[in-house]
C-alpha cells in the first residue's frame, strides 16, 4: 500500500514537471513586437500660424507726366536713390512751350476783342449777345492758359519724396500718352513691409498690431521681428486670399522683392484643446473616434483603447477621452500588433507638436 501511494506520488510530480516545461517552452516562444512610445500630454494651448510672403515698400508709388510728349531726358536709372525734389525725368519742351505760348496769344486777342465789343455795346452798335458772346471766348482762352500752364509745369517728374527707383519702364526719345508709367519711386519715408496672403480661417485669429517673426535667407540675422500694420478687408478676386500687412523695422539688408516667411502666435481654437498623441499612434479611426494600444508596463504586453478624437492633421490628433497625462501608448510598429500583444519598446519620443522648441521671444531691435 505504502509502495503504491510512492509511486503515485512519483507519477503526480512527472506530470506537474512536464507541465511547468511545456508552459516555460510556450513562454519562451512567444512574439515580442518592437514598438515606439509616445507619452500622452496636454495639447498647446497656443498654435503657430505660417506663412510666405515678399518684402516690399510701404509706398512703391508709379511716376508718370500728366501730358502727352515726347520724353527728354530720364537722370534716374533701376536701384539709384533720389532725394526729395529731385528732377527724376522731363520732355521735351518744344511741343509743351509752343502750347503755352499759343494758348497766351489766344487770350490777349479775345480780351482785346472783348474791350473794343463791350465800347459798341455801351454805344448800341452790338447786340448783347453779341457782347456775351465775346465774353464766353475771353473767359475760354483764359482757360487754356490754364491748361497750357498746368501741361507746362507738369512736363517734368519730380521726386515727392526720397527713395529708390525701383523700375524704369521708358526711354529717352519715347513718345508716351498721359499717364504712362515712367518709373516706380520706392518712397523710403515709409519704411518696408512684407506682405503675405492667408486665407480667411487664419486672418479671424489675427489683429492689427500682434507681433511677427519674419524669416528672410537674405539677413545675417535670419529672423527679425514685425508687427501686424493691416490687414485686407476684401480678398483678392482671382486667388481668394485675404493680404496682410506686417510692418519691418529699418534694416539696410532689406530689398524690395525678397521672399520669407512669418509666423503669428496665437491662441488654440477650443478644438485644439486636449490631450495630444502622434497621429500615427490611432487606428481603426470612424465617427470622432478610434483606438490606441495602451502599453502595460508590469506586463509589457499593449491593450486596445478607444479613445475620442477632437482633431487630426498629418502630425497629431488631439483627443478629448479614453487616456490621461502620462500614458505610454504605441507611437509606431502597431502594423502586426493585436491586443495582449507582447512588445519590447524601442524608444520613447513626444507628439509632433510638443517636440518643436518654443519660439525666441520678441524683443525690440
Amino acid at each position: 500500500m505504502t509502495l503504491g501511494l510512492l509511486l503515485s506520488s512519483a507519477a503526480l510530480s512527472l506530470a506537474s514537471c512536464s507541465e511547468e516545461k511545456s508552459a516555460s517552452a510556450a513562454s519562451g516562444s512567444e512574439k515580442v513586437y518592437p514598438v515606439t512610445l509616445a507619452i500622452v500630454q496636454p495639447a498647446a494651448t497656443s498654435k503657430t500660424i505660417t506663412a510666405a510672403g515678399t518684402v516690399r515698400y510701404r509706398y512703391e508709388t508709379p511716376l508718370g507726366f500728366t501730358s502727352a510728349g515726347k520724353i527728354a531726358s530720364i537722370r534716374f536709372e533701376e536701384g539709384d536713390r533720389v532725394v526729395p525734389g529731385a528732377l527724376i525725368a522731363a520732355l521735351d519742351a518744344t511741343q509743351v512751350n509752343s502750347g503755352l505760348e499759343s494758348a497766351r496769344a489766344e487770350q490777349q486777342r479775345a480780351q482785346a476783342e472783348l474791350g473794343r465789343f463791350q465800347q459798341l455795346f455801351e454805344k448800341g452798335w452790338v447786340t448783347r449777345a453779341q457782347l456775351e458772346r465775346s465774353e464766353a471766348a475771353a473767359r475760354a482762352a483764359t482757360a487754356q492758359v490754364s491748361n497750357a500752364g498746368f501741361a507746362s509745369g507738369t512736363s517734368r517728374i519730380i521726386a515727392p519724396s526720397g527713395g529708390i527707383i525701383l523700375a524704369r519702364t521708358a526711354e529717352p526719345g519715347q513718345v508716351v500718352a498721359a499717364g504712362t508709367q515712367i518709373v516706380v519711386l520706392g518712397e523710403t519715408s515709409g519704411g518696408m513691409v512684407l506682405r503675405a496672403p492667408m486665407i480667411d480661417s487664419d486672418i479671424g485669429r489675427l489683429t492689427p498690431g500682434m507681433p511677427a517673426q519674419v524669416t528672410l535667407s537674405g539677413l545675417a540675422e535670419g529672423v527679425i521681428e514685425g508687427t501686424i500694420s493691416e490687414i485686407d478687408a476684401r480678398a483678392n478676386p482671382t486667388s481668394g486670399a485675404f493680404e496682410v500687412t506686417v510692418a519691418l523695422p529699418a534694416n539696410p539688408g532689406l530689398r524690395s522683392g525678397q521672399i520669407g516667411t512669418v509666423q503669428f502666435r496665437v491662441a488654440a481654437q477650443p478644438q485644439d484643446t486636449g490631450l495630444a498623441i502622434p497621429a500615427s499612434a490611432v487606428f481603426n479611426v470612424r465617427a470622432g473616434e478610434g483606438f490606441v494600444y495602451l502599453l502595460d508596463a508590469k506586463a509589457s504586453r499593449v491593450r486596445a483603447r478607444a479613445v475620442q478624437i477632437g482633431r487630426i492633421d498629418d502630425r497629431q490628433l488631439v483627443i478629448t477621452g479614453g487616456l490621461k497625462p502620462g500614458d505610454r501608448i504605441v507611437a509606431s510598429g502597431l502594423g502586426l500588433l493585436v491586443d495582449g500583444a507582447r512588445v519590447k519598446p524601442l524608444a520613447t519620443r513626444q507628439p509632433s507638436r510638443m517636440r518643436q522648441p518654443a519660439p525666441a521671444p520678441m524683443t525690440a531691435r
